[in-house]
């Protein structure tokens, strides 16, 4: 999954997102969690075998955008920010370059404060990086399972309200979805390209999960949590899609827990029932979910852990250890 709307300046943790509410839409499920939904954890996972578990990742380490291997081997830093940020990295699907959100580099200036900022690509093999959207800024870039579009958020003429954007890899043919007014941010794709999940509030800051295909059409609200906190604390924010693109992982902030649900809206399915805060990252083709698990809201960094999507084989990964949230796992061809 991407960073959520009130984490994307890495200075609130991921648990520290609260309930919300959200505007309904024609056709959305109503379908609620129920807190029967959820499996006991025990004290300690067993750790999972580093073998089983194949592809690259892209992270943040100290303010750097790092790679390495899914079984911990081969870490390399590629970015060199100095003073700056480098964080939310996003593999092109042939895994030669990654584009990621920075601090460094010139954008226009912020005055909404949603965030926006310097959106780079980089060169996997040689190092050589440069910024692809240097007029407005943005943040949340993710690049399209097809290789031919990155989607970012950025503002829409009022400061205070984001978009969901598209652009080409070299940060031409920037376009607008057109989407509701209000907040519009955390966009994953759907593994064939053709829609993307992403987080939504009306204006009051309350978000919650909605989907959109890839032109614009058609967007549906899937999250319609219950608020119990002050309007404009948190909300849902959208994961990792499955392999097949049916079902969809999602970050609740009612529950604090990672929760799964069908691709239409239907059958929200609480998978874990643990002290602290869980944001999905990657779904893995064997079927595993990968999540950072936030055990206090004084965590600096997470620890690492994979999960069924039925709540079964809990398993942690501690060669993750230190690696920041959001990664991306790019699973191995």
């Amino acid at each position: 999954m991407k960073e959520t709307p009130l984490s994307r300046r890495f200075t609130i943790p991921l648990i520290a997102l609260a309930a919300v509410v959200a505007a309904s839409c024609s056709g959305a499920a109503t379908h609620s969690p129920s807190a029967a939904d959820s499996r006991a954890i025990p004290s300690a996972p067993p750790v999972a075998p580093r073998a089983a578990y194949k592809g690259r990742i892209a992270f943040d380490y100290r303010r750097a955008i790092w790679v390495m291997k899914a079984d911990g081997s081969g870490r390399r830093q590629l970015t060199r920010p100095g003073a700056g940020n480098d964080f939310d990295p996003s593999w092109s699907p042939d895994g030669k370059r990654i584009v990621f959100r920075t601090s460094r580099g010139r954008y226009k200036p912020d005055p909404g404060g949603i965030g926006a900022e310097g959106i780079f690509v980089i060169d996997v093999a040689t190092r050589k990086e440069r910024q692809i959207q240097p007029p407005q800024g943005g943040l949340f870039p993710a690049w399209s399972p097809d290789g031919k579009t990155i989607a970012f958020s950025g503002t829409r003429g009022n400061p205070h309200e984001d978009g969901i954007l598209l652009m080409n890899p070299d940060g031409t043919n920037v376009r607008d979805l057109g989407l509701p007014t209000g907040g519009n941010e955390c966009a994953t794709w759907s593994p064939d390209s053709s829609k993307l999940a992403f987080c939504h509030h009306g204006g009051d800051g309350n978000w919650a999960v909605w989907t959109v295909n890839a032109d614009g059409s058609d967007p549906r609200q899937l999250t319609h949590p219950t608020l119990t906190l002050p309007r404009g604390s948190g909300g849902d924010s959208p994961g990792p899609w499955s392999p097949d693109g049916k079902r969809l992982s999602y970050y609740s902030g009612t529950a604090r827990d990672l929760f799964v649900i069908n691709a239409d809206g239907t059958h929200a399915r609480r998978i874990l029932r643990w002290r602290g805060g869980d944001s999905p990252n990657a779904w893995l083709p064997s079927g595993q979910i990968v999540f950072a698990h936030w055990p206090s809201d004084q965590a600096r960094r997470a620890d690492w852990y994979s999960i069924r999507p039925d709540g079964t084989r809990l398993q942690a990964l501690p060669w993750l250890r230190g690696a920041g949230d959001p990664l991306d796992w790019l699973p191995a061809r």
